[in-house]
C-alpha cells in the first residue's frame, strides 16, 4: 500500500514539473512567434514599397499601346526603317544596316497569309494566343524556374539575355519590335520585361487577336535581313507568302526562335 501512495505522489509531482516547465516557456515561445511575425510583416511591407517604387518608375514614361496602330498607319515602305546598332547608352548610333531588300516588301492582310503559317506559328511562339491577356503568366515562371538553375540569371539577368527573353508571347514580342526603343534592345532587365507585359496587356484589350496577329506576321524579323512573313518567304524560296507549303511554312515559323 505505502508502494502505491509513492507512486502515485511521484506521478503528481512529475506532472506538476511538467506543467510548470510549460507555463515558464510560453513567455519565451509567445516573444519569439511575435517577433517572427514582426520580421516577416517588415518584410513583405519593404518589398511591396520597393515593388510600387519600381512600378511608379516605370509607369511614368510608358508608352500607350496606340502606339501599334500610329506606327502602322504609314505606308510600308515609311515603317520599314534602316536597322541602326546603338552603343550601350542607347544615345549613340555605332552602325546602320541598309536593307538591299526593303523594295521588295509587301504588306500582307491576315486573310492573304496562309493559314498553315499562322496555325504552325502559334504552336511554336505562343500556344496561348487566342486566350491569353497579351502575356503567359505560366510561360513567364517556366522561364523564370529555368533561370533559378543557373542563381546569376535571378540576380543580373543582364548576364543571360538569351534566358530572360523566356515567356514572352506573341504581343509581347510585337511590343518589343514596334514600341520599345531601339536603345533599349539590349536592356534585358525585369524592368524591361515589365513594360513589355504591361503595354501588351493594355493592346490586348484594344485590339483584337487578328489584328495584333496581323502586325506580328508582318513585322517579325526572319533573318537575312528579312522582316515580315512576304519578305522571309522571297528570301528563302523565291516566291510570295500565299504560295507557302505546309513544310515551308513550318521552317519559316520556327526561324524566328534562332534567327541569323
Amino acid at each position: 500500500m505505502p508502494n502505491s501512495i509513492h507512486i502515485v505522489r511521484d506521478r503528481r509531482a512529475r506532472r506538476r514539473r511538467a506543467k510548470s516547465g510549460l507555463r515558464s516557456m510560453r513567455p519565451w515561445f509567445v516573444g519569439l512567434l511575435l517577433m517572427v511575425v514582426m520580421i516577416v510583416f517588415a518584410s513583405m511591407t519593404a518589398g511591396a514599397v520597393v515593388m510600387l517604387g519600381v512600378y511608379s518608375e516605370i509607369v511614368v514614361d510608358l508608352p500607350s499601346a496606340e502606339s501599334l496602330e500610329l506606327a502602322f498607319q504609314t505606308s510600308s515602305n515609311q515603317f520599314f526603317q534602316t536597322t541602326k546598332i546603338f552603343d550601350r547608352t542607347g544615345q549613340y548610333v555605332l552602325y546602320e544596316v541598309i536593307d538591299p531588300r526593303a523594295g521588295d516588301r509587301q504588306w500582307l492582310d491576315l486573310e492573304q497569309i496562309p493559314v498553315r503559317f499562322q496555325t504552325a506559328t502559334i504552336s511554336i511562339e505562343d500556344k496561348t494566343f487566342y486566350q491569353n491577356a497579351g502575356y503567359d503568366l505560366f510561360g513567364m515562371l517556366r522561364a523564370f524556374s529555368a533561370n533559378l538553375s543557373r542563381p546569376i540569371c535571378v540576380l543580373r539577368p543582364e548576364d543571360c539575355p538569351g534566358l530572360i527573353q523566356g515567356g514572352s508571347t506573341i504581343t509581347q514580342q510585337l511590343v518589343k519590335n514596334v514600341i520599345i526603343a531601339p536603345g533599349m534592345y539590349a536592356d534585358t532587365s525585369y524592368s524591361r520585361k515589365l513594360r513589355e507585359v504591361l503595354i501588351a496587356r493594355e493592346a490586348t484589350t484594344r485590339y483584337n487577336k487578328s489584328q495584333i496577329l496581323e502586325w506580328y506576321l508582318n513585322t517579325n524579323f526572319y533573318g537575312h535581313l528579312a522582316y515580315g512573313i512576304d519578305a522571309a518567304s522571297r528570301v528563302y524560296f523565291g516566291k510570295p507568302a500565299v504560295q507557302l507549303s505546309l513544310s515551308e511554312s513550318a521552317l519559316l515559323a520556327s526561324i524566328p526562335q534562332s534567327p541569323a
